[in-house]
């Protein structure tokens, strides 16, 4: 299947749950804002679309990366 159609069946999975699904493009990438409270990256996605990861496993994710992207900021202050 090809990279498009995997973020559409996640994105269309999500919104059936109730959930809202925008694409952003944002730092040259595609990532999918999901409920306008998490970012989701293409590959994060795809992995929702085969059944590798559940929402709540992308929220997880989401904040991981968030606890990381701001202890890079405060070791570069």
């Amino acid at each position: 299947m090809k990279h498009a159609d995997k973020l559409s069946q996640a994105a269309r999975k999500l919104k059936a749950q109730g959930h809202t699904v925008e694409p952003r493009i944002m730092f040259g990438r595609v990532w999918c804002e999901i409920d306008r409270r998490m970012l989701a990256s293409s590959q994060e996605m795809e992995k929702l679309a085969d059944g590798v990861y559940s929402l709540s496993e992308l929220e997880e994710l989401y904040i991981r990366r968030r606890a990381l992207e701001a202890q890079v900021g405060r070791r570069s202050d």
